[in-house]
């Protein structure tokens, strides 16, 4: 499980990632097939990341726990490998329930590099 200290879990904390707050701190907004990723520099030590799946995604709650526990677990045994500090949302489409952990994973990666945080 990914460490409390790594995750963004405040309400405030993720409205930060949308409107004229996400502009101010020179966000940036990389997109794949399956998922959309937010990233902006923070003031902490250490590398945070939030999660957004909706109702569109699978109704069902133990879906959409699943993806966010595959994701969260590839983010954790990788973490060594981030530089800097940053706040990271990771927003998944719809598109993503008939896809493997592996695949998921893969582009999840290829998003962080993209983004120049990994």
């Amino acid at each position: 499980m990914l460490n409390k200290l790594n995750r963004i879990t405040k309400q405030r904390e993720f409205d930060a990632f949308f409107g004229k707050e996400f502009k101010l701190k020179k966000g940036k907004n990389m997109a794949g097939r399956f998922m959309i990723l937010k990233v902006f520099k923070n003031e902490l030590k250490t590398p945070r990341f939030g999660f957004m799946l909706n109702t569109k995604v699978d109704k069902r709650a133990v879906v959409r726990n699943r993806i966010k526990r595959q994701l969260r677990e590839s983010i954790r045994l990788r973490l060594k490998e981030f530089k800097g500090s940053f706040d990271c949302l990771i927003v998944v489409k719809p598109t993503v329930k008939d896809i493997e952990a592996k695949e998921l994973e893969k582009e999840l990666f290829y998003l962080f590099k993209k983004a120049n945080i990994l």
